[in-house]
């Protein structure tokens, strides 16, 4: 049938009017389908959400209604929200944007921050750079942590949100010195950043003399980068200006962890070092064994850890130093093995008569312990016996194989109990008519720098650390310890003097002041007799306001650095974390940045420490470390009402 005498046959019944009524109807319906069409399709194909994502806006959207955050006077204020604030602002949005910085440590140089952001992916992420080789391998790790701990700044776990402000995130990265890809005292860690955008890009500009300055810096990035919950339902920002020039105030910035006290697998050691970085520490100072547990599996001399780890499964074989050391290397920190000796030396070194050596060591789990050692249980190394140094020799040259660390070396040196000489020690030799055991001490400490060096090469690493002990007073210093190889590591209160006397001296330091650094202490007693090691806890305060060489007026350039120390008598895996973080950070800022206290505020330490501490604990947290709280949660919410 012909179409028009079709719509003839429609019109006639209906008539014209109702005709043209119907297909006016028509049209606006779908006019109304085809709207809805497109703006549906138009968001999906923006935003790319899933329905959990959805979901999510949903529940951030009803959360909208109760708080937003203010900025006043540099701080965020918390306000009921109204209709007229607009959408409402998360806390960490206005930290990051108010004007009070949020980096740890602070840097020492000018700092510009912008005062907006920018959304963006993880994916659009990228590094440019014309460096090449060795240096180009170690960058790229480098880089690939950083977008690691960017994407753990994400809380969102239902998916990678979409939304995003540019096109690409570049950073050019330019290293001076591409020639360098070891950390050694004299290296230059300094570094410039700055954030700016080219038309659709954010470009992030890293300038540094090495690649320890660049690898620095990538961490300061990260901590310009933080997750807004209430935009979109989650999105990572960036600020969109920033310019910053920074460089440590010491060159040695150490944290030392105990696995010998009690057994601490690798993968808790990697959780330390991921602290150590975001917090740019640089020397990990591995005391791997003591007279409780000899772990350390020696290719050259395998008796040590059969007889001495506590068990098959904890012992740490080469390959898992190895690990740990190009774990290290990436993250900007060196790796220094301490086998401490001649005291702290007992379980693992009593294989000696079964194999013909004669005893290595003696007072090996002798009791009453309080007798012989400062703590159960005992052993020091036989002196007079020649074995023993050739075993020494044997366990250097592993040390020095594996760490790849020729520069610094640590030879222990602390607490020995001549008692325990004067007693064990069997005297053959008339010749060995010691009126002062110091003097036999000495000769040990010169009979091992002998073997290190045969071990290094015929050639003593340059810094040489022993701990502060007896050996290191007068007489003895001029004696035995030369000030061109050896570093003092000064554990004992600053108020006993050996510090400044040592500085006098024009001994080299490294700081770690028992009553400031030892993050051990304050947990009580561990056994039935005898006091605690050390009390009170040291709390992030008290730690962060440490600052001896405020008080020396000469031989300052002669402290290289600090060294926060971790002992483990009652510590292991589990408690690992918390022990250190957050106040390891605290220290990491003294020894990186050296703030000043400000005179002119009514506290000792300023409130902006408190707020930026607190965000520094939320980044470890982030990065799967467990960092003791601070205060309630109420005072971070509430800023200038806590203190």
């Amino acid at each position: 049938m012909p179409i028009t005498n079709m719509i003839k046959q429609i019109i006639r019944p209906l008539g014209l009017r109702k005709v043209l009524y119907f297909l006016l109807l028509m049209c606006g319906v779908l006019i109304f389908y085809l709207m809805r069409y497109q703006l549906t399709s138009s968001s999906k194909h923006q935003a790319r959400l899933s329905a959990k994502q959805q979901e999510t806006i949903a529940k951030s959207s009803q959360l909208e209604g109760v708080w937003t955050w203010k900025c006043h006077n540099e701080k965020c204020e918390r306000h009921a929200r109204t209709k007229q604030d607009g959408p409402s602002v998360s806390l960490t949005t206005c930290n990051m944007l108010c004007g009070s910085m949020q980096l740890w440590p602070s840097p020492t140089g000018p700092v510009t921050l912008g005062s907006r952001a920018l959304i963006f992916t993880v994916d659009q992420i990228h590094l440019e750079t014309v460096l090449v080789g060795a240096i180009k391998e170690l960058l790229d790790n480098a880089f690939i942590n950083f977008v690691d701990n960017v994407a753990k700044t994400s809380r969102n776990k239902n998916g990678d949100s979409k939304y995003s402000d540019i096109n690409k995130f570049r950073v050019f990265i330019n290293v001076i010195d591409s020639d360098t890809t070891k950390l050694y005292i004299g290296t230059n860690e300094s570094y410039s950043l700055t954030i700016s955008t080219i038309e659709t890009d954010l470009v992030v500009s890293i300038r540094a003399g090495t690649f320890f300055g660049a690898r620095h810096a990538l961490e300061t990035l990260s901590q310009l980068i933080w997750w807004d919950e209430l935009t979109h339902g989650g999105v990572l920002k960036v600020l969109k200006l920033a310019s910053i020039s920074d460089s440590p105030a010491f060159p040695y910035r150490g944290i030392m962890v105990d696995t010998a006290r009690n057994f601490i697998p690798i993968e808790s050691i990697k959780r330390v070092l991921t602290g150590m970085a975001a917090n740019k520490l640089n020397a990990f100072h591995w005391h791997i064994t003591d007279s409780q547990s000899f772990p350390f599996m020696s290719t050259r001399v395998p008796k040590m850890s059969r007889f001495g780890a506590y068990g098959r499964d904890m012992v740490y074989h080469p390959e898992d130093i190895k690990d740990i050391v190009e774990y290290a290397r990436v993250r900007g920190i060196r790796v220094v093995i301490e086998i401490d000796t001649p005291a702290h030396a007992g379980n693992g070194w009593n294989w000696g008569p079964t194999e013909g050596l004669g005893e290595l060591a003696v007072c090996v789990n002798e009791q009453p312990w309080s007798a012989y050692c400062g703590e159960p249980p005992c052993g020091q190394l036989n002196p007079i016996n020649p074995n023993t140094y050739n075993v020494l020799e044997k366990l250097y040259t592993d040390i020095l194989e594996l760490s790849e660390e020729t520069e610094i070396f640590h030879l222990g040196g602390d607490e020995v109990n001549l008692e325990c000489w004067s007693r064990e020690v069997k005297w053959n030799d008339s010749k060995l008519n010691y009126t002062d055991l110091h003097d036999l001490w000495g000769v040990f400490t010169l009979k091992a720098l002998e073997r290190l060096k045969k071990a290094n090469g015929n050639k003593l690493p340059k810094y040489v650390i022993m701990w502060s002990s007896n050996l290191s007073k007068k007489p003895y210093t001029t004696k035995y310890l030369n000030k061109n190889n050896i570093v003092i590591q000064a554990w004992g209160p600053f108020q006993w003097g050996q510090t400044l006397e040592l500085l006098q001296e024009g001994y080299r330091l490294i700081i770690s002041h028992v009553d400031a650094w030892y993050l051990d202490c304050g947990f009580g007693r561990w056994r039935e007799t005898g006091e605690a090691a050390c009390d009170p806890y040291r709390t992030w305060q008290s730690i962060y306001m440490h600052r001896p060489w405020d008080s020396i007026s000469f031989n300052k350039g002669k402290i290289l650095g600090g060294e926060a120390c971790l002992w483990s008598e009652q510590v292991d895996a589990d408690s690992l974390d918390s022990r250190l973080w957050p106040r390891a950070a605290a220290f990491a800022e003294r020894i990186w940045s050296d703030p000043i206290v400000n005179p002119f505020s009514g506290f000792a330490i300023d409130e902006s420490v408190y707020t930026r501490l607190s965000t520094q604990r939320d980044r470890l947290m982030e990065r799967g470390l467990i960092a003791e709280a601070l205060w309630p949660q109420w005072c971070t919410q509430n800023p200038g009402m806590c203190l």
